[in-house]
């Protein structure tokens, strides 16, 4: 097994600590647990950054002297936007407001679910290695965005499900993000082919076009509504993993 796949396997572990330690806080009552919990998921995501930047690194000349013991193999497409997203949906500061309560371990569930999921595929026997052509500035920002998207929906399960205030500025930047990239590639499209969209990949134009439409419902609704919000950032972020990791 790769270096990254240890990476990303002790990232999902520590996740999953992560998340039983705030469980259990908030069953106890004890703040320390949930402090402790807070901790253990910085700890995570510094080790998912670290696995994220020599996957997407790994085909550069600085790095192939570690390219062996990365796995590269492994490491096709899907993986590295599932991973880099990952790494960035885990938040790294936890207000104080948010840190009561069982529902604070809901923060950390999207990134758990994309380092797993991103985990599962580099295991899998007899897939396919990753193009060389995977790694554009597109799929990279829009693993970015996808991350930063999976950082919102983690706040807005937590302020759904428990009343509390969601942070806004993860959707804020994901929203902001996802607009520049849908417009930078519109013009550059334009450009090349005399058309927004021409030649380009049904899903991965759908899921950006969905994701920003969602987005943009979710903040012409009243914030009264945290449910129904949540529930428009959960449609936004699934469209953008699924843009993200779709081979083109």
């Amino acid at each position: 097994m790769g270096l990254i796949a240890l990476l990303v396997g002790l990232g999902c572990g520590i996740l999953l600590a992560a998340v039983t330690l705030g469980l259990l806080g908030a069953v106890l009552e004890a703040h320390a647990v949930v402090d402790g919990a807070h901790a253990v998921a910085r700890g995570a995501a510094g080790v998912l950054v670290i696995g994220a930047l020599l996957g997407w690194g790994s085909g550069l000349p600085a790095l192939e002297t570690v390219s062996g013991a990365v796995g590269q193999e492994a490491l096709e497409g899907p993986v590295l936007s599932l991973l880099l997203m990952a790494a960035l949906a885990v938040p790294l500061r936890v207000e104080d407001s948010a840190r009561a309560g069982w529902s604070s371990s809901l923060l950390y569930v999207p990134g758990w679910m994309l380092a797993s999921t991103s985990l599962v595929l580099m295991v899998t026997p007899g897939r396919a290695p990753t193009s060389s052509d995977w790694v554009t500035p597109v799929r990279f920002s829009l693993a970015v965005c996808g991350g930063i998207g999976g950082r919102a929906l983690g706040q807005a399960l937590q302020a759904a499900l428990s009343r509390r205030a969601a942070l806004t500025w993860p959707g804020t930047m994901a929203y902001g993000l996802l607009t520049f990239i849908c417009g930078t590639a519109g013009l550059v499209n334009l450009w090349q082919r005399g058309g927004l969209w021409v030649a380009s990949d049904p899903v991965l134009r759908g899921g950006m076009s969905g994701a920003w439409l969602a987005w943009t419902a979710d903040w012409l609704m009243p914030r009264r509504y945290a449910r129904l919000g949540a529930a428009m950032t959960l449609v936004a972020a699934l469209l953008l993993v699924l843009a993200a990791v779709k081979p083109v």
